[in-house]
């Protein structure tokens, strides 16, 4: 889905010197080219480039679930071109859980950027019980699979 308003900002900040890094982005379905990033439409895997990232600026979908398991900084902005705008609510339902930085306005990212490299990559909740440990609660020990 394009996602235009996103790759502006990202593009406005880094010609104000706000990123000094090198920019990577994925602009998908976007028409608006940037200026000061490579940008490519797509490709197999991102894998690779998040691993290299000190940073990632994503929209507000499953590669959120790829950035925490990498213990990457990140922010995310829901894209409200989404089905029923789903990624809002998926972004409200991991913030319940963890520390991850988003919101659903474009301006925004300047302070959620300042904000993420205080804090380094989100952390999710001590408390929060690990997937294996809810699928092991759900399996009947007395049962047996073949």
């Amino acid at each position: 889905m394009p996602f235009d308003e996103l790759l502006v900002e990202v593009d406005r900040l880094a010609g104000e010197g706000f990123l000094s890094q090198e920019l990577i982005c994925q602009g998908g379905q976007s028409k608006y080219r940037m200026i000061h990033g490579e940008q490519f439409i797509g490709r197999p895997s991102i894998a690779d480039l998040i691993d290299q990232a000190s940073l990632v600026i994503s929209h507000g979908g499953a590669t959120v679930i790829q950035l925490l398991i990498a213990r990457k900084p990140f922010i995310a902005f829901p894209n409200p071109r989404g089905a029923g705008d789903h990624q809002t609510s998926f972004l409200r339902k991991i913030a319940q859980v963890s520390d991850i930085s988003w919101s659903s306005d474009i301006a925004d990212l300047c302070s959620l950027i300042n904000d993420r490299i205080a804090k380094g990559p989100a952390k999710i909740r001590s408390d929060f019980p690990r997937a294996s440990g809810i699928i092991m609660s759900m399996t009947d020990s007395s049962r047996s699979f073949s």
